[in-house]
């Protein structure tokens, strides 16, 4: 399976697990979880069945992560940064957290702690028939919230579980449309396993841990539009005579290279922060150097993206906007195949749904002789064409007019 648009293969899965098929619906917001004023840890997943959590909801892999199943225990043997694993708190609801706002998301592992951890927002609706599904999300670093192990002794040969302690409050995302908890952005190396035992919300850390106080600053993760009547395309090339505005995105140092090798790798998934923060240092630079300009808009490389690469661009760029989509015209799939018009079905489906923020590519022929057709078809649904920066009501945009 393709690894360039996770979002996508996500509303693709996750609509299965639902018997929703309407296009709009009320949301409704549920907790099926106890008072705060019960102390007692929640459950959500201690891997005993092999499809549900210990919510009675779907929890599993995507982009083809292995996955053994142990007693009690998962063992992830992840190869890119593409990989995760989910476990929902509600494929049907708007979960609301927001009750649990000061507990503890705690997570028992064993492993490397080279992955990070995300909570998904569900889209207003609550509805995965509806685009963008998730919305949004939010991550941390594993490595930064795993507790140090106490040993009393000498350090036992072999490696025993650590507790991995995240305030829920560490999560930027609004709480009360929560979809999901999972494991992702793994990076090298990927020689050892990560093996999960119990996923769970406590009221507080044990006496005697620390977690971190802070939270490193993410930027916002954008998925659609938020001016009403809007919609954007983050493309790569354009046809003039037909005026339209768009917003053109370099990708990295590799510009000419990261849309074409689906096995180059993921700015997650290099091996250091320092190799991260070079590519995003020099990128800035290039912009400023050639162009005159500095964004505070990105968009990751094969919309891959994880808490090393956020957190670098927080510290590089105020309030970085990492730009992904919810209408992808497929190009990647059906651009070069025989039946290359399914690039059209794809868009229709998904504007058709809701989305309004599209990626597209110049890479193919096809592609760019479909640019005519959308673009008829976005005004068709009597939106309004802008720049991305215009779509989601930037202060420093330019008026619209």
């Amino acid at each position: 399976m393709h690894t360039l648009y996770l979002y996508t293969i996500l509303a693709l899965f996750w609509s299965t697990l639902t018997t929703a098929t309407e296009t709009t619906r009320t949301p409704l917001q549920v907790t099926f979880l106890p008072p705060t004023t019960n102390n007692t840890p929640i459950i959500v997943d201690t891997f005993t069945h092999p499809d549900k959590n210990h919510l009675g909801s779907w929890h599993g892999a995507l982009e083809d992560l292995t996955v053994t199943q142990g007693r009690d225990y998962i063992e992830l043997n992840a190869s890119n940064a593409d990989q995760t694993y989910h476990s929902q708190l509600s494929s049907t609801t708007c979960f609301d957290l927001t009750p649990y706002k000061t507990w503890i998301l705690h997570i028992v592992y064993s492993g490397p702690p080279t992955f990070s951890v995300s909570l998904h927002q569900n889209n207003p609706s609550c509805n995965p028939s509806l685009n963008p599904y998730p919305e949004t999300s939010d991550s941390i670093e594993a490595s930064r919230y795993t507790a140090k192990p106490h040993w009393h002794h000498r350090k036992p040969k072999k490696q025993k579980p650590q507790d991995l302690y995240v305030p829920l409050s560490h999560f930027t995302i609004d709480q009360s449309h929560v979809l999901s908890i999972s494991l992702g952005g793994f990076y090298p190396p990927y020689t050892r396993p990560i093996k999960v035992y119990k996923v769970e919300l406590i009221p507080a850390p044990p006496r005697g841990v620390k977690i971190p106080k802070k939270k490193q600053p993410t930027g916002q993760l954008r998925l659609r539009c938020t001016r009403p009547g809007s919609f954007a395309f983050g493309i790569d090339d354009g046809i003039p005579i037909l005026r339209t505005r768009c917003t053109f995105q370099g990708v990295g140092e590799h510009d000419d290279m990261i849309m074409l090798m689906s096995d180059k790798c993921r700015m997650e998934g290099m091996e250091s922060t320092k190799a991260i923060d070079d590519d995003i240092f020099r990128n800035i630079a290039t912009f400023k150097d050639l162009l005159g300009v500095e964004s505070s808009y990105f968009r990751p490389p094969y919309g891959t993206i994880g808490p090393r690469t956020r957190q670098i661009l927080a510290k590089r760029i105020k309030n970085p906007q990492i730009i992904n989509w919810s209408v992808d015209i497929e190009d990647w799939r059906w651009a070069d195949s025989d039946t290359p018009e399914r690039q059209l079905k794809a868009f229709y489906r998904d504007v058709d749904r809701g989305g309004n923020l599209a990626v597209l590519h110049y890479l193919s022929n096809s592609t760019v002789g479909y640019f005519r057709d959308i673009i008829h078809y976005v005004q068709g649904k009597g939106l309004k064409i802008m720049r991305i920066d215009q779509c989601l009501e930037d202060p420093k945009a330019p008026e619209v007019l």
